[in-house]
Order: structure tokens, then C-alpha cells, then sequence
């Protein structure tokens, strides 16, 4: 490249120890979801466009051997394998060749903390429930044994859609023997469910092995047979509605069928990263992502073991999400987390905190009712507890009695109270391993403050219990607590707040999104220069994120909602005119009191339809029903009411096809265009410019409005991005961009209907090329300044130098600044900028250090990259 973009002879940026090998360190990432239908070898196509736009990291979603069919790989069934659906090993080994002859590596995504409970393809979970403790991987998943009929040890097996005595009576669960290579060849077999029958149980029972016919048919035909038969395996069979009371084995939440692993013990370790540490060694690999390690025994053990086999060199981040003023741990041996905790402030300081009150009052009109925070999050955990975990919950509260020495149904009641008011995922606590941490002290201290004064009843029990988690005590029952007391808050808090209250408290859903709160609208660029700083100094090559596959709305959706808090007053005014014109689209209840669908959901309903506008009936209907049931309001996914579901279809089909509706919505959308599309670029700058090493999601280079799973990994139209990609490169071959280009680049952007966001390709690849071509600049080790304007609007402006030559100017709340995206108003407002003469690589402007109007500095283009010549 040449130009502001040319590398020159400007020193390398210090590489951060364990940014990845000193050939390739992880600067920037492209996130992809690999599945049957998207390989390794169509993965292996993106890296010539990857390189072109600047990404250093081809980051893959799990890829070791899942469920057959998985759409995303989190149900691993065999860690030892890579999937062979994806090519196999050889062409991830292909793949990587071709990445690294672009000058790119690979990061992969791994999941130690459960696999897929899918028998017979998962090979340990087969043996578990054929050999039970005593087999190859009896050890390996965290079951709680329980003795059978027979004094065998036992676990639940909730898989069966009625009660075991109904399936007896009915055809479908029979004793079958299949050839299939897997042993024992003899298995209980329910429609597509097959379990292993022990070995020596079928003599036990009375039946000859190897007189398959007459076994077969006396199973078949006389039930108590088959009923004597199963009573002597290592599971016992039962209705899954059972799970979630009952459920004997830990779990990932509350998915029954994602089994959690001991990869505390060593020997577990060594299985589930026998496929990927070979890959790191010899450089196939440059780094991983660790999926959920709060569910973990030990995380921070475990994050040892993983950086000494790993190797020091190794990108390691994790999925940690930090709340509310909670810090990322610094000693831990891993570059930080995935970047929620950054996200969050980037679009905050996009939303005006006085629009809260606004939007509140809105709420309440439309419903009827004032919304009381702490009530809906203290009731969302309490139902999450009563109804997802009550299996784990009485299991803590059984070891608290052995370790607090307290009744069981005392204890059950504390521990309900403090986990409703826990206000982080999870401590760690390490009993016997290290003292306790003074940060973990503080949240056992603010827990138990708070659920004594919610509950004094129970402050004594509450004390007691506090006492043995801060004890540091290494005893068997102790230590036994204290792991799973630690693994019980992060279910709570994920299906109660994320899960739930995100589907319920809807004044504004821009921020109704995983590390953030929906009761917290707003941040100042002060807050975000702050957190900058902290990154900057203390985990440079944090990954920093705006979109995943488990994002509840994408950026570009984010960016159109945030204008409503930049005009609360237009939203108002717009949702009584569509709470309107909505009349045609209710559904008279049944028991002729009002209509459906709730209040709450139409609002929900419109917020989504003006964020993602066009969207169709089927994907908006699609994404209410989830909404409704995750909610569960009205509906659920235990119990569904098909009667509010069908109003909520009929009304997402109305509001999407009926003219007059449509004509508010597309008003709406054309009102939110501009300011949209200018807090979308800002917030694509600041996470590609600032502190961190920034991930672009699939396809979210260009505008991308996708809403959470499954809709968000719908498939890219990654030739199409190539081509826009490739015209944008000939336009400007230099990487200096002329004015038609941007008033190109401008026009696109204000198009509502045929738009494709070609600005953000722009603004993705200048950036992207300026941090490989100048490192010392934008790359993990540049330093961090933050630059105040000065003058009316100055709190509008968020600027900063980066490494001493790149100043970023992004205008804030554009919905309330004068003028249009290529001519922004701020009045008097001015920015200082460092001695120097200055290039803007997204724009082409040229100024000379000193004071500027930041009207002039952004004069043409809403966003601005300056660096130094």
C-alpha cells in the first residue's frame, strides 16, 4: 500500500506475551461458523478477500467432532477427533497452509466444559452408560452416582417422551442387536435413541446373548422382562420432563443433553485437547477461544494447565462475562476476554442516559404497568432456580449440610437468597489451593449484605454459609461445597438475567444484550476513555467484539436502535401511531378479556421491525416466538400456549404486510437512516481503532441485521462481499479515497432500501490495512490518548491518539447533532490535535496539527482515522 497506509520504516508495535507467534501475531480476527454446509475448504476461499480487507486471524467456530447435523459445534462428541463433516484434519491442515501463504493464521474456538450426550455417536458417553465409574471415561463426566435396583451405580436418563411405564406398554422402546462396530452390540433402542445394555446384564436378567432371536422377542413381548433387564444398567430411564428436578449429572444450564467434564483431573485434560495442542505445536494452530470456563471446577487451574501445554506464545482468550464495575483478573495466563464487557460502553455512549426516564414512561403507558427492575430480576432468578435448577440446587444444598453442618431445608432457603442476589457470575474460590482472593471477598460480603437485608429471617444460615465459602478450608465437604456453590451462580444468573429478564424489561432493546443492562442507558465518553485505558495498559490483545453467534441483536440492529435513545421524544411519538394503526393486527383473547399479543410484545415487536427493516413475516414471527417463550410471559418452552403463539404469528404477519403498517415503519426506518448509519461507523471505528484486538463477525463488514440464533447464522453472501470489496480496492488503488468515492460510499449508506454498507467496508478495511501496515499504531503494545474537545457539543465527540501518529474522531448521539452524515454540525466545538500534518485514510483530508472545529475535521465523511505523514 502506499501512502498514510505504508509501512515505511516506523518501529513494529511490542507483541504481547501470548499475542500468538512472533510470525503472526493475533491483530485483528474474522469470525466464521463452520457446519455440513460451510467447510473448511469454503473457508479456505475467504482468505484471499480476509487478506485484502487486513484480517491477521481466521478465528473458526468449533471444530472438533459434534452431534452429526450440528450447526455450530458446541455439542462436541469426540475432543480427540477434528470433524470430519469439515474436512477432517487434513483440511484444516489445507486450510491453514493456505492461510499462512496470505500471511494469515488460525484461531479456533474450543468448548472443555461439556460435550454432546448423544448416544451412541459419543463414545464416552456410551461407555459411561454401558460400564458406568469403572469404564474407559467413567470419570470423565461429572455424575453424581446413585446405586440402582441391583446396588450398580446409576445415573437418570431423562430421554424418554412419556413415562417408562407408558413406553412399556407401547412398541417403541425395545431390546435391539446391531452390527455397528461399537460394543457392546446389544442396546435399548427408543425411535432414535439407542443406550448400551451392560455386559453380563443380559444373563443377570435371564436371557441368552446369543440367541438374538428369542432374546429380542421375549423383551418384545413380555414388557417385565425388558423392565427386569433395564433395572440392571448404569441408567435409569425416565420422562425428560423429569431433567430439571431430578437430573443426577452436571449440565451445561439447562440443557440436559450437554454434559459437563472433569477436565480438572488430568487425565480428562489430556483427552478433551488431544486434538488441539498438536495443532498449536506445530503451528497449525496460533491460538484458542475457551467456551464458558466458569462452569468449570477450578477456571483458573484449568487456565494453567492450558497456557503450560499450550505454550507461552498461544492466544488464549476466554468467554468471560464481566458485570456491572467487575475487572478482569490481570494474573490470569490468558491475553483477557472476548470482549462483551467492551462492547457494551462502545454503543453507550451512542445513547443519551436522559432518554431512560423517557423511555420508562413509554413502557408503562403501553403495558399499564411501571416497571419495577429489582422485582423482575429478583423474580426471574427465583423461577430460573425453582424451575431450571432445582436438581443442582438441592445437590449444594446437600453438600452445604455436610459442610456447614445446618439442616438441609434451612440451607435450601439461604442459598436461594444468596444466589438471587449474586452480583457477578461466579467467584473463584480455590479451597486448599490458594488464600482467598480479597476480590472474591468483597462479593461474598456485598451478597450476603444485600440478602440479609432482603431476608433477615434467614441471615443467621446466610452468615454460616458465608463463613465456610471465605474459610479457605480444604476439607473434602468443604471444598465439595464451595466448587459447586461456585457453579450454580452462573446458570442463575445466565437463564434468570440473560435469558429472561433481557426478554422482559423491552424500554429500549439496543441494549438488552449479553455484559450489558437494560437498566443502564448510557455511558459517557469519559466512562469509555477509562476502560480504554485499562485495556491498553493491562490486556493490550484482549479480543473486542461487536457481533457473535450469541449476541441477542447485531451491531447494524444495535446502531438503528440506539437512535431512539438519541430522540425519545420521535419514539414516543412513532409507537402511538403504530400502537394505532396496530388495531387490524390483535387477536381477540378466548376468554373475550382484551387482545393478544401483550403490550410488552408489540413494543418488542416494532423495535425489532424498524431495527431490522425489511425483515419478512416468517423471520419476525420466528424471532417473537423465541422472545415470547425465553420471556415466559405468556408462553415458554415447557409449556407453550399455542393459542398466544398463533396471535403472535398473525401479528407479525400483519404488521409486516399490511400497507398502512408498512408506511409507518418504512417512515420510521427512513427518520432513523442517517443518524443510524453514522452511529453504526463510529462504533465499527472505535472497536477496530481502539485498545484490543478486534473481531469482525461474519459478514458484518457490510451491514448485517441479524437477530439471535438461529437467524444470525444465516448464511453470508461471501461473493458478493469479495466483489464489493474488489470494486472499493480499484476505486481507490492508492488507499487514498477521491470525493466521488465517498459521496459513493455516503450514498450507499442513505439508501433505505438497497444500501448495502459499503461506508462500513470502506471504514473496516482502511482501518483493518492501517493496523497490519502500521502496527506501532493500532496494534496490541500502541499506546492509548484520550483527546477532549472543547465547546458546545463536546460531549458528543469521542477522540483519541493511538500510538503517538493516529488520531480517531467519532462523532457521538448523531441523532441529536445538526446536519446529515456528510455534514455533521457541532458548532464551536474543537479538538486539539498533536503537532504533525495529518491524512484522514477514510476520507483523504489533510490538516496540520492545532485546534480544530470538529465540524471541519469530519467535513465530508462522519468518522475520521488522521494519521500522522
Amino acid at each position: 500500500m502506499s501512502g498514510a497506509l505504508q509501512s515505511g520504516e516506523a518501529p513494529a508495535a511490542a507483541t504481547a506475551a501470548g499475542s500468538g507467534p512472533g510470525v503472526r501475531p493475533v491483530r485483528s480476527t474474522y469470525r466464521v461458523q463452520l457446519h455440513d454446509g460451510f467447510t473448511f475448504t469454503d473457508a479456505g476461499k475467504l482468505v484471499p478477500q480476509l487478506a485484502e480487507l487486513g484480517i491477521s486471524h481466521l478465528y473458526l467456530s468449533p471444530s472438533l467432532e459434534a452431534v452429526p447435523g450440528s450447526p455450530h459445534g458446541y455439542d462436541v462428541i469426540d475432543p480427540t477427533r477434528i470433524r470430519e463433516s469439515l474436512g477432517g484434519e487434513d483440511r484444516l491442515r489445507e486450510l491453514a497452509a493456505t492461510a499462512h501463504a496470505a500471511g494469515l493464521g488460525l484461531l479456533l474456538d474450543i468448548v472443555p466444559n461439556h460435550v454432546g450426550l448423544v448416544s451412541p455417536a459419543n463414545p464416552w458417553w456410551w461407555d459411561v452408560l454401558a460400564h458406568g465409574p469403572d469404564g474407559r471415561y467413567g470419570r470423565h463426566l461429572d455424575v453424581h452416582w446413585q446405586p440402582g435396583a441391583h446396588g450398580q451405580p446409576t445415573l437418570l436418563l431423562p430421554e424418554l417422551g412419556e413415562r417408562l411405564d407408558e413406553a412399556l406398554e407401547g412398541t417403541a422402546l425395545q431390546l435391539v442387536h446391531v452390527e455397528d462396530g461399537r460394543t457392546p452390540a446389544w442396546r435399548i433402542a427408543y425411535y432414535d435413541h439407542a443406550w448400551p445394555v451392560a455386559p453380563g446384564t443380559l444373563e443377570a436378567a435371564g436371557l441368552d446373548p446369543h440367541d438374538l432371536a428369542t432374546t429380542t422377542a421375549r423383551c418384545r413381548d413380555d414388557r417385565e422382562q425388558l423392565r427386569a433387564l433395564l433395572s440392571r444398567q448404569h441408567y435409569r430411564l425416565g420422562y425428560w420432563r423429569r431433567a430439571n428436578a431430578e437430573l443426577d449429572h452436571r449440565r451445561f444450564f439447562d440443557i440436559d443433553t450437554l454434559g459437563a467434564v472433569r477436565v480438572e483431573d488430568p487425565e480428562v485434560f489430556a483427552d478433551v485437547h488431544a486434538a488441539v495442542l498438536p495443532l498449536l505445536a506445530d503451528g497449525t494452530l496460533d491460538g484458542l477461544r475457551i467456551d464458558h470456563p466458569d462452569g468449570l471446577a477450578d477456571p483458573v487451574g484449568y487456565l494453567h494447565d492450558l497456557r503450560a501445554a499450550a505454550g507461552e506464545d498461544a492466544y488464549i482468550v476466554v468467554e468471560k462475562i464481566l458485570e456491572h464495575g467487575e475487572r478482569f483478573r490481570d494474573e490470569w495466563p490468558v491475553a483477557g476476554t472476548v470482549g462483551y464487557e467492551l462492547a457494551a460502553p462502545t454503543l453507550g455512549v451512542h445513547m443519551d442516559p436522559a432518554a431512560g426516564p423517557i423511555l420508562d414512561e413509554l413502557q408503562a403507558r403501553l403495558t399499564g404497568t411501571p416497571l419495577h427492575r429489582e422485582e423482575l430480576v429478583d423474580d426471574a432468578k427465583r423461577t430460573a432456580l425453582a424451575t431450571l435448577f432445582g436438581a443442582e440446587q438441592e445437590r449444594v444444598a446437600t453438600l452445604a449440610a455436610a459442610a456447614v453442618g445446618r439442616p438441609v431445608e434451612e440451607l435450601r432457603a439461604a442459598l436461594a437468597e444468596l444466589v438471587v442476589v449474586w452480583p457477578v457470575y461466579r467467584t473463584y474460590l480455590r479451597p486448599g489451593l490458594e488464600p482467598v482472593d480479597a476480590r472474591d471477598r468483597g462479593v461474598v460480603a456485598h451478597a450476603l449484605a444485600r440478602a440479609t437485608a432482603r431476608a433477615p429471617e434467614h441471615a443467621a444460615t446466610m452468615e454460616a454459609i458465608a463463613r465456610v465459602l471465605l474459610s479457605g478450608r480444604a476439607d473434602t465437604a468443604a471444598v465439595a461445597f464451595t466448587t459447586a456453590f461456585q457453579q450454580l451462580t452462573g446458570p442463575a444468573v445466565a437463564k434468570g438475567f440473560e435469558d429472561t429478564v433481557l426478554y422482559r424489561d423491552l424500554r429500549c432493546t439496543a441494549v438488552n444484550e449479553v455484559g450489558s443492562d437494560p437498566g443502564e442507558l448510557g455511558a459517557s465518553v469519559a466512562s469509555l476513555h477509562g476502560l480504554h485505558t485499562e485495556v491498553a495498559d493491562h490486556r493490550p490483545a484482549t479480543m473486542r467484539l461487536s457481533s457473535t453467534h450469541d449476541t441477542k441483536r447485531s451491531e447494524d440492529v444495535r446502531a438503528r436502535l440506539a437512535v431512539l435513545a438519541q430522540r425519545p421524544g420521535w419514539w414516543v411519538t412513532t409507537a402511538d401511531r403504530l400502537q394505532s394503526l396496530a388495531e387490524v393486527a390483535r387477536t381477540p383473547r378466548m376468554d373475550g378479556v382484551g387482545a393478544w399479543p401483550l403490550p410488552v410484545h408489540e413494543h418488542l415487536a416494532w423495535q425489532t421491525a424498524v431495527g431490522t427493516w425489511p425483515i419478512g413475516p416468517g423471520r419476525l414471527a420466528e424471532y417473537l416466538l423465541k422472545a415470547a417463550r425465553e420471556g415466559k410471559e405468556a408462553t415458554n418452552w415447557l409449556t407453550p400456549d399455542t393459542g398466544y403463539e398463533a396471535a403472535l404469528t398473525r401479528y407479525a404477519e400483519v404488521l409486516t404486510t399490511e400497507p398502512t403498517l408498512i408506511g409507518a415503519l418504512e417512515d420510521a426506518v427512513t427518520a432513523l437512516t442517517g443518524p443510524a448509519a453514522v452511529t453504526a461507523l463510529a462504533m465499527t471505528l472505535t472497536k477496530l481503532t481502539g485498545p484490543g484486538v478486534p473481531d469482525t463477525y461474519q459478514g458484518t463488514e457490510i451491514w448485517d441485521r441479524s437477530l439471535v440464533d438461529p437467524d444470525n447464522r444465516r448464511p453470508v453472501a461471501h461473493d458478493a462481499v469479495a466483489a464489493q470489496l474488489a470494486a472499493l480496492t480499484a476505486a481507490a488503488p492508492d488507499a487514498v479515497p477521491d470525493p466521488d468515492l465517498v459521496a459513493r460510499l455516503l450514498a450507499d449508506a442513505a439508501d433505505v432500501a438497497g444500501g448495502v454498507g459499503l461506508a462500513k467496508l470502506w471504514v473496516t478495511r482502511q482501518a483493518l490495512q492501517l493496523r497490519r501496515a502500521r502496527p506501532e499504531l493500532l496494534a496490541p503494545g500502541a499506546s492509548y490518548t484520550p483527546l477532549w474537545a472543547r465547546g458546545r457539543d463536546a460531549q458528543h465527540v469521542l477522540a483519541y491518539l493511538r500510538g503517538g501518529g493516529a488520531v480517531v474522531i467519532a462523532p457521538c448521539r448523531a441523532g441529536q447533532l445538526a446536519g446529515n452524515p456528510a455534514s455533521l454540525d457541532l458548532g464551536d466545538t474543537r479538538l486539539q490535535l498533536p503537532a504533525g500534518s495529518y491524512r484522514d485514510v477514510l476520507a483523504g483530508r489533510a490538516v496540520a496539527g492545532g485546534a480544530h472545529r470538529v465540524t471541519d475535521l469530519l467535513a465530508g465523511f462522519p468518522v475520521a482515522l488522521y494519521v500522522k505523514e
